[in-house]
């Protein structure tokens, strides 16, 4: 039968804090970065699927949608100190994967098989995601860098080029500022609440792909460039070959080139 997929956003704000008490004070720094208490404005995305009423043209109304949100989340959640206001957070470290899981927890009481994902973001570069039947949670990292390219291929004619890339085949090139999304998927480690951590991720990001790529010529600057045409599809093609199979020590799962809001690249390498 076929299905829809409808989602609904909704936001809360919590504080927290990462003294864990199986952790030296240095462990969790390196685990967590900050550990002191602080809040955040978090972000939820709750998808659900089904079927469309042929009626109401819907698969759920969007205020009943809501409602859930509001009483099985932000009524829950809201303004709570985590750590001391939830039994859950007593026992399991604050994490955003752990979060996601409660979260997740609560609303497939209500959803059950309806329930497609649950994502949660706690700034704007930071968001998890835990879709139903999936052991594994996908964390997505995004970086930023600058570059200039132009679209070109040797083997056709000037003719050709122009048609087949306008103005983006203009002889002295032109910039970017580029938006790379890294997705690694794994489970969550049950002593620190992580699927890897971020930390690490940022250092391989930046090392192989930002500090590599920003402030470039790709066509000029760039090896993998020399042969393959940096589209936004290569450059994710290229920053996925860099990566490796586990950035941070989770398995790189995809990466996104926002080449601008209108043009993005996806890159599964697997």
């Amino acid at each position: 039968m076929a299905e829809a997929f409808l989602t609904r956003r909704s936001g809360f704000s919590a504080a927290r804090h990462f003294h864990i008490p199986s952790m030296t004070g240095d462990e969790a720094e390196r685990t967590y970065g900050h550990t002191g208490a602080h809040g955040h404005d978090y972000l939820i995305d709750l998808t659900i699927r089904g079927a469309i009423d042929p009626v109401t043209g819907m698969v759920e109304n969007l205020d009943t949608m809501k409602e859930v949100l509001r009483r099985e989340v932000a009524d829950h959640l809201d303004a709570v100190f985590l750590n001391r206001d939830i039994p859950f957070f007593g026992k399991n470290a604050p994490t955003l994967e752990n979060l996601a899981l409660y979260v997740h927890r609560r609303l497939e009481s209500r959803y059950g098989e309806a329930l497609h994902a649950v994502a949660l973001a706690e700034e704007e570069d930071y968001r998890v995601e835990l879709r139903a039947g999936r052991e594994e949670m996908y964390v997505t990292r995004t970086y930023r860098f600058c570059a200039g390219h132009r679209l070109h291929r040797p083997e056709l004619s000037d003719e050709e080029n122009r048609a087949c890339f306008g103005k983006c085949n203009n002889p002295n090139g032109h910039g970017h500022n580029y938006r790379l999304e890294i997705t690694v998927a794994g489970g969550v480690d049950e002593r620190t609440g992580k699927v890897c951590r971020a930390g690490d991720l940022d250092d391989v990001a930046r090392r192989e792909v930002i500090d590599y790529l920003d402030h470039r010529n790709l066509n000029e600057d760039i090896e993998e460039f020399r042969d393959l045409n940096p589209t936004a599809e290569n450059i994710a093609r290229v920053a996925w070959e860099r990566l490796g199979e586990r950035p941070g020590g989770a398995a790189l799962y995809r990466v996104r080139v926002y080449e601008t809001d209108r043009n993005v690249a996806d890159y599964y390498g697997r």
